[in-house]
């Protein structure tokens, strides 16, 4: 068994303004298209001694010393052999698939590997391994979790199998095909002069405010979601409403997609099943808390989070 630490998956440099800032975006695993048949390149790719593998249990990347775990192939012969395997792409022509342990142990203390580290959740790694590592477990999480979750036909209720290296699942009874699926959101920093609008749900501690977020529903524009969604959760009425960056959020199939939007007022009515607290917060106090003042009472999204991302681009003028 190797540890193989990622050092070829870091592209070194800074990112510029044209690139995307949001953590799990911008991984440097080069897609493959396997909508076609190429099981063939999959079998190849397996049995190849330097493709590397993503272990993951129920969702948890494997972490090493600060690292996220790339394993050989060799270390599969440690794992069940009916391990859900999924590829995820390549770099410098190296294949990169994630498996998932979830079956193989009833705790992430027993499953495979958990020797060399830990089964970490993906919000602490996100704090821990570099952005190349993070967007590709998060990938890794995404797809593996989707793929636990829709092992049966939505047509015929049948079992279905997984083909093309994951790019879709088949059921051999009806013929159906299933592709793993993304949830559009619309999460929103409603500005109004020099405040914008934070609020949270009651599942977050007093003071923890983000942006409002909403899912996108049948028919309906991202735009027309950030409208409906601000007037649902608080009451607050938009308009100018402008895109700015997306990000890949595996919690767990969600595409984030984020929007600066002016507000008619400061005027705020909260739909209490959805909004527990929401404030207007003005530009220097967001400064201030972005430079690391801290505050008993307001505490910011964290820096893998596209609301962080919104109020830093916010704040900067951008």
């Amino acid at each position: 068994m190797i540890i193989a630490p990622g050092v070829l998956l870091r592209l070194k440099g800074p990112m510029t303004i044209d690139q995307n800032p949001n953590w799990f975006s911008s991984s440097p695993l080069q897609r493959i298209n396997l909508e076609h048949d190429q099981q063939g390149f999959i079998d190849t790719r397996l049995n190849h001694p330097n493709s590397l593998l993503v272990p993951l249990w129920r969702g948890d990347p494997l972490v090493a010393n600060g690292q996220a775990a790339f394993l050989s192939m060799a270390a599969r012969n440690e794992m069940p052999s009916d391990a859900p395997t999924l590829f995820l792409g390549l770099h410098n022509d190296i294949a990169h698939f994630a498996i998932d342990l979830s079956s193989a142990a009833d705790t992430p203390e027993t499953a495979p590997f958990a020797n060399i580290g830990e089964y970490m959740p993906l919000r602490m790694a996100a704090s821990v391994v570099t952005r190349n590592d993070l967007a590709i477990i998060g990938h890794a999480r995404w797809l593996t979790e989707w793929h636990r979750k829709h092992s049966f036909c939505a047509v015929c209720g049948a079992k279905t199998v997984v083909i093309n290296g994951g790019a879709k699942r088949h059921c051999e009874e009806c013929g159906a095909e299933h592709f793993p699926r993304t949830d559009p959101v619309a999460i929103v920093l409603a500005l109004h002069e020099n405040a914008c609008l934070l609020g949270r749900g009651a599942h977050f501690p007093p003071g923890f405010l983000s942006a409002l977020a909403g899912f996108v529903e049948v028919a309906e524009t991202p735009e027309e979601a950030a409208k409906r969604e601000i007037f649902e959760e608080a009451g607050v009425t938009i308009f100018n409403i402008r895109y700015q960056f997306s990000q890949p959020w595996p919690f767990p199939s969600a595409m984030m997609m984020g929007f600066f939007a002016d507000a008619k007022d400061r005027k705020l009515t909260l739909d209490k099943t959805e909004i527990e607290e929401a404030r207007w917060v003005d530009l220097r106090e967001i400064k201030k808390l972005l430079n690391g003042e801290e505050r008993a009472d307001l505490f910011l999204p964290p820096k893998f989070t596209i609301a962080r991302q919104l109020l830093e681009r916010w704040a900067s003028g951008v």
